[in-house]
């Protein structure tokens, strides 16, 4: 199977924390989680494939081809990044600028970024805010403009640190609905959770880290019956249990 995205035997150091023979593959057309505790190494590990950050060791291959100094600009328009914080992400004084800027990037006609922006707006149902500051959006309305912003550029990887941190239920739908659309054109997808349901239900495979280091990777069914992940996240038939017997006594 062709891999988007392959990790071989990584090794990065920054201060006292390390990622350590860190190997991962994500397939395409894959949609892989990412779980582990703060400070696990989640992000360090997006910063090294978008070329954010420089492993001491080991390889990073996006589409069979090495990341590099020397190809990160190729890579960043394959590889769309949406941070966690859209407030990391927004710079341009409007909506419309900040779409703008990755095609702008890519050296297309005025045209060709209109087009895309529109197009990009209208998939996460931003349109009716082009003219808006980007300063005066909610937190939701921040993360579907960021990832306007992504979408825009055509990746053919999405990497998602936390896409549905901060949001509430109708904005996670909406989140939800809008990645599943463009996963069904091909695109495939890498993100982080602390939520044993975006694992369940969103992910065809789960990797665990903790100290900077892989200590599980494999299919979400067999992941979900993992002590790796019910160390990291909790388990999920306990938690239900301990509320419905909190319930029980609030009743009593």
């Amino acid at each position: 199977m062709t891999c988007a995205i392959e990790i071989s035997h990584l090794f990065f150091k920054y201060d006292e924390f390390k990622m350590d023979d860190v190997s991962l593959s994500l397939h395409v057309g894959e949609q892989k989680a990412i779980v582990g505790l703060n400070g696990s190494g989640k992000t360090t590990l997006f910063k090294l494939i978008l070329g954010l950050l420089e492993p001491i060791s080991g390889d990073i291959f996006v589409f069979d081809r090495k990341v590099t100094r020397d190809n990160l600009w190729e890579v960043r328009q394959k590889v769309g990044f949406l941070f966690q914080n859209p407030d990391d992400q927004l710079f341009a004084p409007t909506v419309w600028e900040d779409v703008a800027f990755g095609p702008r990037n890519l050296g297309l006609s005025e045209e060709e970024v209109s087009e895309r922006v529109e197009w990009a707006l209208d998939r996460v149902g931003m349109s009716k805010f082009t003219n808006r500051p980007v300063n005066q959006l909610s937190h939701g309305q921040a993360k579907r403009v960021a990832l306007a912003g992504i979408i825009a550029m055509r990746p053919s990887i999405l990497v998602l640190d936390e896409p549905f941190s901060g949001l509430d239920f109708k904005m996670v739908h909406t989140m939800i609905d809008i990645i599943q659309k463009l996963r069904q054109e091909g695109i495939s997808i890498l993100f982080t959770t602390h939520d044993r349901f975006f694992i369940e239900n969103w992910s065809d495979s789960v990797a665990v880290i903790e100290d900077g280091r892989i200590i599980y990777d494999g299919p979400t069914k067999d992941a979900i019956r993992r002590k790796e992940l019910a160390d990291t996240v909790g388990d999920w038939n306990y938690l239900q249990e301990q509320i419905i017997s909190y319930r029980s006594h609030m009743l009593e």
